[in-house]
This record gives C-alpha cells, sequence and structure tokens, in this order.
C-alpha cells in the first residue's frame, strides 16, 4: 500500500474571513480618533475614514483588474468574475453619489 499524502489547504474559508475581518477592525481601530461634543471634530474623523478607504480600495481595485487581467493571459478567465470584480469597484467608487441619491430622495 503507497502512502500518498493529501495536500489540503492553507486555511479555511471561515478562518480567513475571520482573519480578514480581526484585521479590518483592527485598522479601523489604529486610524481612529476621539469624537468630541462639536460636530466638526466627527465630520473631520468621517472625512479621514473616507480618505483611507478611497486609498485602499484603488490598490484593491488596482489588484482585482490585475488578477482578471492575469486569468485573460493565461486563459482562465471567467466572464462572470470579471464582470463581478468590474461592477464591484464600480459600486465602491460611486459609493458618494449613491449615498447623495438616497438622500436627496428621502429628504
Amino acid at each position: 500500500m503507497k502512502f500518498t499524502p493529501r495536500l489540503g489547504r492553507l486555511m479555511s474559508d471561515r478562518r480567513a474571513r475571520q482573519l480578514v475581518g480581526f484585521a479590518g477592525a483592527l485598522a479601523l481601530m489604529s486610524i481612529a480618533q476621539p469624537a468630541w461634543a462639536d460636530g466638526t471634530s466627527i465630520e473631520s474623523g468621517l472625512t479621514t475614514v473616507r480618505t483611507w478607504l478611497i486609498g485602499i480600495s484603488s490598490v484593491v481595485g488596482a489588484i482585482a483588474v490585475m488578477g482578471v487581467g492575469y486569468a485573460k493571459l493565461t486563459g482562465r478567465m471567467e466572464w462572470g468574475r470579471a464582470v463581478t470584480v468590474l461592477i464591484g469597484i464600480g459600486i465602491i467608487f460611486s459609493a458618494t453619489t449613491i449615498v447623495g441619491w438616497m438622500s436627496t430622495a428621502s429628504g
């Protein structure tokens, strides 16, 4: 009988989601600013968070597009996944506009 070791994944999907969630919470806590009683501190804190998130999402979006391009280059691209990536990037970068539409529609 020949022994053939099975190669498993490095970590489970559940564990990976926990790790990403913990890293995200840690990042948000590290950039948090104390909230004072006046509205300007809160607004400046939220502006800082928005600026950071735009910077991070720009990098993540570029990596996602490069991943789709690499998959196309190697002949392994799935059109559904490519469209999903493009729609996700569009939603991320138009979030301010979408929220603006919702706030004017409700008021």
